[in-house]
């Protein structure tokens, strides 16, 4: 199974936090990383009103459209096990957001999405290990570990 959605955005998180010039090395990235062949079809509309959840949760962390989020879990060769991973992020988050509204925190919210993203993808450890960690504090990043539900999903890139 292909998790290229998950490392792809992983790479977008990170350009949030370059300058413009450093985003077209990124755009440059994602293209040769982002499968161009839709996988799936259709979505059912359980699927899509799932992505819409995931796509209103993150739209101030993570900005893309909701036309290319639904095209990125078409590209996915299992989007129930993708979505399912997004909605455990999507947990997480709400439950540190709603202790971290308003704008002066804005930062705060972007940097836990992005630790939430790393877990999905490494264990805690790995992430304490890898991820560095500017805003929050130690209490802050523990809850989002504890809130965060689901096992670590490495990225898995074939190769012909």
């Amino acid at each position: 199974m292909k998790h290229y959605i998950s490392f792809l955005w992983v790479i977008l998180l990170i350009s949030c936090n370059q300058n413009l010039s450093n985003q077209t090395q990124y755009q440059q990235l994602e293209d040769k990383l982002t499968p161009k062949i839709i996988v799936e079809k259709n979505l059912t509309n359980k699927q899509v009103e799932h992505i819409k959840n995931i796509h209103i949760t993150f739209s101030e962390v993570y900005p893309i459209s909701f036309e290319e989020m639904h095209d990125n879990f078409l590209k996915d060769q299992n989007p129930d096990k993708e979505i399912e991973v997004w909605l455990a992020m999507v947990e997480s988050y709400q439950k540190f957001s709603v202790k971290n509204k308003g704008e002066h925190n804005i930062e705060k919210r972007r940097e836990a999405f992005g630790l939430i993203m790393t877990r999905s993808m490494m264990s805690e450890n790995e992430v304490l290990k890898d991820y560095e960690i500017k805003l929050l504090n130690k209490k802050e990043v523990d809850e989002i570990f504890k809130t965060y539900k689901l096992d670590k999903h490495p990225v898995k890139i074939e190769t012909h």
